[in-house]
C-alpha cells in the first residue's frame, strides 16, 4: 500500500496537462481535440449528449476529473448530458478489485456513493482501496447488505463485467484514463473543462456526429 500511495502522490504533483491525451488522429482544430472513432457507431440522441467516462480508482487524474469537472459539466448542461462511469482497470493488477465494488453497489443503486467513497479513502484517507476490508466498512457506510455485499466481493461477481468494460475502452484505443467517450464514438483527446465543453456543444449544434 506505501508503493501505491507513494506513486498517487507522486502523479498528483504532475501538470494537469496529462490530461490531454496523444493527439494523433485529432479532428476539430487545434482547440477542439478529439476523433470520431470509425468503426464505433453513433449513439446520438437530438439535444442530448451521452458520455461515458471510463476510469481507474488508482488515478488521481480519474479523481479530479470526477469530483471537478463532471460537476461543473452536470451544472452547465443538466439533463441534456447523461453521464455513465465504467471501469477501466489499468495502473494496478488489483485495481480491478475497487471497481468490481463500485459494480456490486452500481446494482444496487448505490453506484454513485460507492465511487465517492472509494476515491475519498484512497486520496484523502490514504487508504487501500482494494483492500476488502476498507471496502466492506465502506459499504456498511453507504447502506449496502454488508453481507451480500462480502460474499459477491469474495466471489468475483462482478469480475466478467470489469473486464468486459476494460476490453470495451481498449477497443476505442484508449490506453490511459480518465477515458471519455461522447455519444458511443467520440474520444475525446482532451479531457480539459474547455475541450469537453466545446465538443459538447459542437454536438448539441449538429456540428459533430
Amino acid at each position: 500500500m506505501l508503493k501505491k500511495v507513494a506513486v498517487i502522490v507522486a502523479l498528483i504533483f504532475i501538470s494537469t496537462s496529462v490530461f490531454a491525451a496523444d493527439n494523433k488522429g485529432v479532428q476539430g482544430g487545434a482547440d477542439e481535440k478529439y476523433t470520431v472513432v470509425p468503426d464505433k457507431k453513433s449513439t446520438h440522441e437530438k439535444g442530448k449528449v451521452k458520455m461515458t467516462i471510463f476510469f481507474d480508482f488508482f488515478c488521481p487524474h480519474c479523481h479530479q476529473f470526477d469530483s471537478v469537472v463532471v460537476p461543473l459539466l452536470q451544472r452547465e448542461y443538466g439533463d441534456k448530458l447523461k453521464i455513465t462511469s465504467m471501469g477501466y482497470p489499468i495502473i494496478y493488477e488489483d485495481s480491478v478489485i475497487p471497481v468490481e465494488a463500485y459494480e456490486l453497489a452500481k446494482s444496487e443503486g448505490k453506484g454513485e456513493e460507492m465511487k465517492r467513497a472509494i476515491f475519498d479513502a484512497i486520496y484523502y484517507q490514504r487508504k487501500d482501496g482494494a483492500n476488502h476490508d476498507v471496502l466492506i466498512s465502506i459499504a456498511k457506510t453507504i447502506g449496502l447488505n454488508v453481507d451480500k455485499f462480502q460474499k459477491g466481493l469474495k466471489s468475483g461477481a462482478k469480475k466478467k463485467v470489469v473486464l468486459d468494460g476494460r476490453d470495451l475502452a481498449k477497443s476505442y484505443g484508449a490506453k490511459s484514463t480518465p477515458a471519455v467517450i461522447l455519444d458511443g464514438n467520440i474520444f475525446i483527446k482532451d479531457n480539459s473543462l474547455a475541450n469537453v465543453s466545446s465538443v459538447i456543444n459542437k454536438i448539441l449544434e449538429g456540428k459533430v456526429k
